[in-house]
């Protein structure tokens, strides 16, 4: 894999909170470039200190990633278990150092080798690939309304609308009980952009937006305009009928800005 390719990463406070509680990072091995390291987190806007936990974790993710031998970020297996060791150290050390039910965070990761990408998530932000004008989302959302949609109560898109879309069943810090990592390997063949995003865009970009993006702006515009689109950009979004009708809860129409949004792209670039 030629390290001929565009690695982004961009955060925007939004139009409505007062700090950005998200971190990202994306970055190439100092001794290989063509292994890489993409992570986001979204620190938890319910707990003091959400931009505490999510940057901490992102810059311990970062340092363990600089300082640890290519050989083993080249072993898919060894890397997925010292990656999962990582993130529940993290998650503890929040916890000693700060509290327990204090401040939380979301992280999806992907560590990019030279054969395959391994992808860790704990929460709500997601990790899209993108290959012959198919996008898919590789992770599973930990959240009480992904449920709906795994039981096909709820088409994908529609999760947006429910007032408990961001209520999350795992984190990184709160207590040592909401850690529950999910880890995956993709072989680096299967797509050609991988993408990772917070719920600041995907509550407001639908799947087909995204893919809209990515199919119609530069390679090197499609992360700024993903983040422009989610806060600066108003949607078109409607509660469904089907919704009201089978649901008696609230619903609400996510706004533009409504949160902090992030992201971190790979792209192959084409010779």
């Amino acid at each position: 894999m030629s390290d001929n390719c565009i690695l982004q990463k961009k955060t925007d406070i939004g139009l409505i909170r007062e700090k950005n509680e998200d971190a990202c990072c994306a970055l190439s091995h100092p001794n290989d470039k063509n292994i890489k390291l993409l992570a986001i987190a979204d620190g938890m806007g319910g707990k003091d200190l959400g931009d505490v936990a999510s940057n901490y974790v992102i810059k311990n993710l970062c340092d363990w990633f600089v300082g640890t031998r290519t050989e083993l970020l080249n072993d898919s297996m060894k890397v997925t278990n010292v990656l999962k060791q990582v993130v529940a150290r993290l998650s503890e050390e929040l916890i000693v150092k700060y509290g327990q039910d204090k401040m939380g965070t979301t992280l999806t990761v992907a560590v990019i080798n030279n054969l395959e990408t391994i992808v860790l998530n704990v929460g709500d932000s997601r990790c899209y690939i993108y290959k012959d004008h198919k996008l898919t989302q590789v992770t599973e959302d930990d959240s009480q309304v992904w449920l709906y949609y795994k039981c096909g109560e709820v088409n994908k898109e529609d999760l947006r609308y429910f007032t408990t879309s961001n209520y999350i069943s795992a984190c990184i810090g709160l207590n040592s009980e909401l850690c529950h990592s999910k880890v995956l390997t993709i072989d680096n063949n299967s797509y050609e952009s991988l993408l990772l995003l917070t719920d600041g865009v995907t509550d407001l970009l639908t799947d087909v937006r995204i893919k809209e993006i990515i199919e119609k702006y530069k390679k090197s515009e499609i992360l700024d305009r993903i983040i422009q689109d989610a806060v600066y950009v108003e949607q078109d979004l409607r509660i469904p009928l089907r919704l009201k009708r089978n649901f008696s809860e609230p619903f609400y129409i996510p706004t533009r800005g409504k949160d902090n949004a992030s992201g971190a792209i790979f792209i192959k670039k084409t010779v």
